[in-house]
């Protein structure tokens, strides 16, 4: 039997293991407090400055038109006959005279159908909206397919890109709604502005922008007009041509009562802020951008998707990747937000965001790095105890022997 020496208490030791111990804990805190910060930080710095850019490009419009293709394809509540089903949405789309939206279910008949419908249309992947509309036809009843071509004008047939319509202003109109705000000041004085603004009161406002602002005002009348959109566009425009600045100006206008609109034009010139006008015009072009992608009735209908103006640009590059397609699915899906994670945004790496993310990054490494230290210590901390177990029974059995 053997006899060892009991170890000598070391109060130095464990008062460096003590230390160890809470020097760990501590870095641990810490790294546990600034990872969820630092993450928190650039997840406002994005959203605050705007970060992502939706820019269009042939490759990512591709990934955009599929997506939507299959958002349309949720309209389809039930599956035992899909086809029937995207037949009678765009018969349903031709019998409101909505030949845009007809065509959006018609060339999304890859994604509303599923690729072994798809598969006997013998399409390349990268078709042209002419030729899917081509080959999606001949999977249309004999009836409803004589009234898509007797309704729509087909693409393969188009010669030329259609002239824009940006509609006219009446000067009359524009003489009314002043005199309205006057009479009225609770009056709404969204109509006002745009018409101040299309007129070419504050500048040329250029066609796009004229688009944008006929589709506006339509979408303003919808009972579905998001209630974000028309806080932020109400602040938009009083910012380009603020209403007490116009009366102020008309209040002191020399003009007689006969040229009503000389002075309401030149109280509209006076109140109008360049910067705001601006602002108001890119906006307006974004919105415009939809009009001439898909049509104005589904930049109207992609609108009611927007809860802010933060959507418009994410909207803007669905209207130019899918066309006609985000014409249908802005009239036909639910407002929950799908449409506008359609968009597919390229992120702008700034110093600010870097830092953001560098710290984050590095907080979770740490806590990675202190949990497996301490798994390593409690791992090699047990080995030694098996082992000294494993020589304590040794040391039995040698006594047993004796």
């Amino acid at each position: 039997m053997r006899h060892e020496n009991p170890s000598a208490w070391r109060p130095t030791r464990a008062r460096g293991r003590r230390s160890h111990g809470v020097l760990s804990a501590l870095a641990f805190n810490v790294c546990l407090f600034l990872a969820p910060l630092a993450a928190g930080g650039a997840y406002i710095i994005i959203a605050r400055d705007n970060l992502y850019a939706y820019e269009y490009s042939q490759s990512g419009a591709q990934v955009i038109a599929a997506r939507v293709e299959k958002l349309n394809g949720d309209v389809i509540q039930l599956d035992f006959d899909r086809q029937r089903q995207w037949e009678d949405l765009v018969a349903m789309e031709l019998m409101s005279e909505d030949p845009d939206a007809a065509r959006g279910f018609l060339i999304s008949v890859r994604g509303m159908l599923g690729p072994r419908i798809a598969s006997q249309l013998h399409l390349p992947a990268n078709a042209s909206d002419a030729a899917i509309e081509a080959a999606a036809l001949q999977l249309l009843s004999p009836s409803i397919r004589a009234r898509y071509e007797e309704t729509v004008p087909l693409l393969s047939q188009r010669q030329a890109p259609k002239p824009l319509e940006t509609g006219a202003d009446d000067p009359e109109n524009f003489t009314l709604l002043a005199q309205a705000l006057l009479a009225q000041p609770e009056t709404d004085s969204l109509q006002f502005t745009l018409t101040g603004l299309r007129l070419g009161l504050a500048g040329d406002l250029g066609p796009r922008a004229s688009l944008g602002a006929a589709a506006l005002l339509e979408a303003s009348r919808r009972d579905d007009y998001p209630l974000g959109l028309e806080a932020e566009i109400g602040a938009l425009m009083a910012a380009a041509a603020p209403i007490e600045d116009f009366r102020a100006a008309l209040a002191q206008s020399s003009a007689s009562e006969s040229d009503a609109f000389a002075s309401a034009t030149a109280a509209f010139r006076v109140a109008a802020s360049p910067e705001g006008v601006a602002r108001a015009r890119t906006v307006l072009e974004q919105i415009g951008l939809m009009s001439e992608a898909s049509s104005a009735g589904g930049a109207v209908a992609l609108l009611t998707h927007a809860s802010g103006l933060r959507d418009l640009p994410k909207l803007a590059l669905v209207a130019q990747a899918a066309g006609d397609r985000a014409a249908a699915a802005g009239k036909r899906l639910e407002r929950d937000g799908r449409l506008i994670a359609a968009a597919r945004g390229e992120l702008t790496m700034t110093r600010e965001l870097a830092g953001a993310i560098a710290t984050a990054l590095l907080s979770l490494l740490g806590l990675l790095a202190i949990v497996g230290f301490k798994g390593y210590r409690a791992g090699m901390a047990w080995w030694g105890r098996w082992r000294n177990r494993d020589e304590y029974t040794g040391d039995l059995m040698e006594l047993g022997r004796h």
